[in-house]
């Protein structure tokens, strides 16, 4: 197909807002049929409004507020704008929290650029916190964390660079198989941490949640590229799993010196991060059935200069 059915989300929100129109993750269904009607996509612009973003603060809800109260004075006004713009669709698409618009809400990660500047702030944080709170990694086991960091950091970099190749396929291809390895690394240690006696760091719990996040989005956008959409499927079916099953066990009063408040905010972006990654195959599917090139459309998503958020329609 020459044409990719792109919506802006004002042609939804009417329904949403009557309930004719429901959400399930970044998927918009007919309430009333099930059918679904669009896809819920990052454009090109969404990459400079979460720029904006300090990714590594420990509130995943207190992140896009900080970054517009910041103002002028650090933000031009076109880009407060943009990420202004982009938080009012986020609501009006009845997303409760926007902790998941951090990790990718559609298919594409909004552009290597920013998950690398994203990465960056992780990482340091990460890194203060383990010095700063004891919560049972011994050194050995820090070592071993900086290792992953580090490979990983050098993966998306090597995602970033790769469209300078003349065939990058190949590149993408390594780069998807090396953070799967990643993503099973920083999945097994949270793991560890939610099934540990004590209760968990919050802090940490979500510094190290956003690396799995990113890990995944990357591997996922780096299939998509190659024109893999039957794998990238695949892949996607597995992370959406393995999502309810790390996730699904936790509630407010998982997290150790936490207030209630903030441990629902948790919850909340949890699950919605949860229901993304559950909707994402649907999308995919979308895309191979109807035969559309994976790189095409990442690239057709990156054009768009106006709209931070897109609906893939549905015919």
């Amino acid at each position: 197909m020459s044409t990719i059915p792109f919506d802006v989300p004002a042609q939804f929100l009417a329904g949403l807002n009557t309930g004719d129109i429901i959400r399930f993750g970044t998927i918009l269904k007919d309430a009333h049929t099930g059918q679904i009607l669009g896809h819920v996509q990052e454009s090109g612009i969404a990459q400079s409004a979460l720029s904006l973003v300090t990714s590594g603060a420990a509130s995943p809800l207190s992140l896009v507020p900080e970054a517009i109260n910041a103002g002028a004075g650090i933000y031009t006004a076109v880009q407060v704008g943009q990420l202004k713009a982009m938080m009012e669709t986020l609501q009006s698409l009845q997303i409760a929290t926007l902790g998941v618009s951090l990790v990718g809400v559609g298919v594409s990660v909004a552009g290597f650029l920013y998950m690398r500047k994203r990465f960056n702030s992780l990482d340091g944080r990460i890194d203060e916190l383990i010095d700063a709170v004891n919560f049972g990694f011994e050194t050995q086991q820090k070592a071993m964390l900086r290792r992953h960091m580090s490979r990983t950091k050098g993966l998306v970099q090597r995602a970033e660079q790769a469209k300078s190749l003349s065939d990058p396929r190949s590149e993408y291809a390594e780069v998807a198989a090396g953070l799967a390895d990643q993503a099973a690394y920083f999945e097994g240690e949270i793991s560890f941490m939610i099934s540990a006696k004590d209760k968990a760091n919050l802090d940490v719990f979500w510094q190290l949640a956003q690396v799995l996040m990113l890990c995944n989005s990357v591997r996922i956008d780096c299939r998509i590229r190659t024109n893999e959409l039957r794998h990238a499927q695949n892949v996607s079916e597995s992370i959406a799993l393995e999502y309810q099953n790390l996730f699904e066990s936790i509630t407010p009063v998982s997290f150790d010196g936490t207030s209630p408040e903030k441990g629902l905010a948790m919850v909340k972006v949890l699950r919605d991060a949860t229901d993304a990654a559950a909707s994402k195959p649907y999308l995919i599917d979308y895309l191979r059935t109807r035969r559309f090139d994976g790189q095409d459309y990442i690239e057709a998503l990156d054009r768009e200069k106006q709209s931070p958020l897109l609906i893939l329609r549905e015919k």
